[in-house]
Parts: C-alpha cells; sequence; structure tokens
C-alpha cells in the first residue's frame, strides 16, 4: 500500500523559534521528537514570502511568475495541477483541514474534503481581541487571547483532523490518504492562552541587529512597526508563546494518530508558508528577502525517508514539496513544475550530493490583486527577486539594488557585498541564475494580463467569520459567528428587557 501523507502547515513560524534548531528558550518538545526521527532541512526557501502566494507556490509546484502567485487573493488558474489533486487522481483521498488562504470560488483546489477552515475566501486568522473584529493589529494586539481555548483554531483545525482520518480509518482502511493539517499560529495577532504567555515572561532576548539603513525595498514592503521597548518585548513573548501553543496542538494530533497506529506507513512533513521578522532589521511581519523573512523550517520522516535525525544544508524549496512526495508514493511527476525531485537527499542525507544548487524567492508589492494598497507596475525598488544557497544569498531588487550577503560570516545579512570587487564574478554567475526563465518585464505585462483574468474566477460571496464548517450533507455555516456578529445584531426600540449586551449597548 502507497505511504500515506501527513503535511502538517504552520503559518509565519521562523525556523530559529524552535528547539530542533537549538533555541534554548521556546518549549516545542513536540516538534523537537518529531526531528529527532527526521531529516531536518536547515536551507528550506519558500518561494514567496507572503501567505497565499507560497500556499498556491507549494500546491502547484511551480514559482510565482509561473503561477501567478503576485500577492494575497490570488487564484490558482484552472490550468495548473495541484499537489493534492495529483495524489486524488491516483487514488488517494485527500483532505484540507484549517486556514489555506485561496483566492477565488474555487475553495478545494484539488482537495477532495475540507470539513473546516476558511471557506470564505478571508485571511483565516481569528481576529483578538474580538472587539478588533474584522482585523486585528499585528504586533501592538500581543497578549491573552479572548477566544475560548477549545474555539481557537488550533485548536480545532488538530480535532477536526484527527476525526477526518479516524472516520476514514474506519470506512476506507485500504485506501491512503493525504491529509493537510494547516494551523494559523503563530501568524499575528499574536495572542496565546495565559498559561503560554507566563512561561515566557522577561525571557525571550530582543535582537540587537535593528538595521537603520535599509535599502528602499524593504523599508517600503518590509513592516516597521513604533514600538516601546515594553510592546517590542511583549510582541517577541507572544510569539513564542504561539509557537508553543501549535506544536502542543500538532503534539495532540500526533499523539492521537499514533495511538491508533495511523502513523505506521505515513510520510509526515511539517513546514510553515514563510518566516517572520520577529524586529530584526527593525521590522516585523515577511515579504523581505531576509533570512528571518524567506527561510522556514522544514522536516520529514517516514517510508523512504533515512531514520533518526539528519540535518542537511543543502538548498531545498517548497516547490520541491510536490514532485518529492510524488517519488516517495511512487507517483508519476507531473511536467512542467518547476520544483525538483529531492527524495535522493532525504533518502541518503549524508551523501553531500546537491540536487538542486541554489532555493528561489519572490515578492511583488506591486501584485496586489485588490484595490487597497495598490502599487502601480510602473514604480520603483516594489519587487524583488532572491537566489540562495546553503551560503549564499543574492537578491536583485525591480529598478533598484543588487544585493548578495555571505550567509555564513554575516549571518544577520548586514553587510551587502554587491558592490566589492572581490565578489563580481560570484554576482555575475548567480544574476545569470537568477534569470534564467525570469524577465521582469514579462512579469509586469503578465500580472496586467491575469488582472483582467482573474474577474472570472471571483467568488461572488462576501467573506464571513473566519472560519466555517461543512456539514455532512454539504451545507457550509459560519464557525465563529457567537464570538462576532452578536455583537452587531440591532435591537428593537420595543425591546426593554432580557437584552444580551451588545458592543454599543
Amino acid at each position: 500500500m502507497r505511504p500515506n501523507i501527513l503535511f502538517l502547515l504552520s503559518d509565519q513560524h521562523a525556523p530559529s523559534v524552535a528547539g530542533f534548531a537549538g533555541n534554548e528558550v521556546v518549549q516545542t518538545q513536540h516538534l523537537d521528537r518529531l526531528a529527532n526521527e527526521s531529516v531536518v532541512c536547515e536551507t528550506a526557501i519558500c518561494a514567496s514570502p507572503i501567505c497565499t502566494p507560497s500556499r498556491m507556490c507549494l500546491m502547484t509546484g511551480k514559482e510565482a511568475h509561473h503561477c501567478s502567485a503576485w500577492s494575497n487573493h490570488w487564484v490558482i488558474f484552472p490550468e495548473h495541477i495541484t499537489w493534492p489533486g495529483h495524489f486524488a487522481s491516483h487514488g488517494y483521498r485527500t483532505c484540507l483541514v484549517g486556514k489555506m488562504h485561496f483566492g477565488g470560488k474555487d475553495q478545494y483546489n484539488g482537495f477532495q474534503h475540507r470539513p473546516y477552515g476558511d471557506l470564505r475566501h478571508g485571511l483565516g486568522h481569528q481576529p483578538d481581541p474580538i472587539d478588533m473584529f474584522p482585523g486585528y493589529a499585528h504586533a501592538t494586539s500581543a497578549g491573552v487571547t479572548d477566544i475560548p481555548e477549545s474555539m481557537t483554531q488550533d485548536v480545532v483545525v488538530a480535532r477536526e483532523s484527527l476525526a477526518f482520518l479516524l472516520e476514514h480509518q474506519d470506512q476506507y482502511p485500504d485506501q491512503p490518504w493525504f491529509l493537510c493539517a494547516s494551523f494559523g499560529r503563530p501568524h499575528s495577532p499574536l495572542t496565546a492562552p495565559a498559561r503560554y504567555l507566563r512561561r515566557y515572561r522577561d525571557r525571550v532576548p530582543l535582537p540587537d541587529n535593528l538595521d537603520e539603513k535599509l535599502e528602499p525595498f524593504a523599508m517600503r514592503c518590509g513592516r516597521r512597526v513604533a514600538l516601546s521597548h515594553k510592546q517590542h518585548k511583549e510582541a517577541l513573548e507572544a510569539y513564542y508563546a504561539c509557537v508553543d501553543f501549535v506544536d502542543d496542538c500538532i503534539g495532540d494530533l500526533l499523539q492521537g494518530l499514533e495511538s491508533r497506529g495511523l502513523l505506521e506507513n505515513t510520510i509526515i512533513v511539517y513546514t510553515s508558508d514563510h518566516g517572520e521578522m520577529m524586529g530584526q532589521h527593525g521590522l516585523w511581519g515577511k515579504q523581505v528577502y531576509y533570512d528571518p523573512s524567506v527561510r522556514v523550517p522544514l522536516l520529514f520522516s517516514g517510508p523512504g525517508i533515512c531514520p533518526g535525525n539528519h540535518l542537511v544544508r543543502e538548498p531545498f524549496s517548497l516547490v520541491d514539496l510536490f514532485p518529492t512526495t510524488c517519488q516517495l508514493a511512487d507517483l508519476p511527476v507531473p511536467e512542467g513544475l518547476d520544483g525538483v525531485d529531492q527524495s535522493a537527499l532525504l533518502a541518503s542525507p549524508d551523501s553531500g550530493k546537491i540536487i538542486r544548487e541554489y532555493a528561489p524567492s519572490s515578492f511583488f508589492a506591486y501584485g496586489v490583486k485588490i484595490n487597497h494598497n495598490r502599487v502601480d507596475e510602473t514604480e520603483a525598488h516594489a519587487a524583488m527577486r532572491m537566489i540562495q544557497s546553503a551560503d549564499w544569498k543574492f537578491v536583485e531588487i525591480d529598478r533598484g539594488a543588487t544585493l548578495l550577503f555571505d550567509l555564513i560570516n554575516d549571518p544577520d545579512e548586514l553587510r551587502n557585498l554587491a558592490n566589492d570587487p572581490a565578489h563580481q564574478k560570484r554576482c555575475s554567475e548567480m544574476k545569470a541564475v537568477l534569470h534564467r526563465d525570469f524577465d521582469w518585464d514579462k512579469v509586469r505585462e503578465q500580472i496586467r494580463i491575469d488582472r483582467e483574468r482573474v474577474l472570472e474566477f471571483a467568488s461572488g460571496q462576501r467573506p464571513s467569520t473566519p472560519n466555517q464548517y461543512v456539514l455532512r450533507d454539504g451545507r457550509v455555516c459560519d464557525a465563529e459567528t457567537g464570538l462576532y456578529d452578536v455583537r452587531w445584531l440591532a435591537i428593537p426600540e420595543e425591546a426593554k428587557g432580557g437584552i444580551i449586551p451588545q458592543q454599543l449597548g
């Protein structure tokens, strides 16, 4: 029987905030246990450091400019074969539980089942504090969650994932499955149950690389948040608390599956869609080329993968997940993917064989789909593309700077070596690689074409609360109406008693 695929996906998890990465403050005992049985990819790079594009790229096995992953809210056009769709067409039962931030009318994109998640194409994150609905305030929202723990997105994702697989085991024990459990944390609003926050009080060091000389792209696209020393400290503590909390939710899922024998023939992949700057270089969030933004944790374990703990430094792109798992499951790899099969590296991680020379990443600020914060394609310093090896990173800003970082001797990426005469040959060689099948003029023209095409794929539905349940008969209902909608109910003037207090009443 072909192996099952358990794809554990968190949101905005910086790879340095994990025990298996050497962090001695954060508690990630469940991921650490998984890492002890996994190949750990140290140079894993997302294809685009922003939610929807990164997920579109890993779902299609293609880079952003080949699957129109220009910014949030874009759609996967129907000509693209998706990772779960390919597995479904070869006999797998596929399921997505949780946030995926798909745009448009197709909220499945190859998954056959979605019992819970952001099916109304919202952001998928639960606004917290509740009174901030429908938004949240990123680092300045940090604190104790207003949401009852049993209703928090990550707890529900773990429970619904386990429920789906237990039902599958009972009904279809001989059919392999592919399940993606997609968790919302540690992405902002940086809230968690109080016990997790207390665990990190006065224990998280503040970054000391507050770079005040950012080049124009990083200054424009990086999120500079005006925080006091106290706010910065509390935001970092809350970020650690969110990582700890989601680790416990993942642990609950793994323990539930293991106790029922559902992991015996299962490939487990853990990663995140992108990282988090956490105040480094004075920035929060992602969207920039620095390692805390583009690098992600990546763990592999299961059939076909070398047992035990192994660290590999060879570059790995998240677009490689699709073809690599195809090979591990003995499925054909579709033509036209940008991802490469890295199963040989996973089988022999100590061989030193380099399958991928560089991992690419890109971000297009002028690729915004909606009118909010629209940036015109004619503007400079509004897009970047980079390639990275274990030791070097080369970045090109559209109509802006060129950057080269020595990641071994300058891990904080503070010294740009692109203009150093000693590195001109390296820059020339890496620039040639960066421009293989890539051209800025063609990108801008494709975005203009895609803006017209994407209109036909709009859902026509208004976003509602962050997540929905799909009932057994196919009906969709909001999962958090009781948390958010009740505050907006109109109270008839003639009602004088028994009124549930409202926000304004």
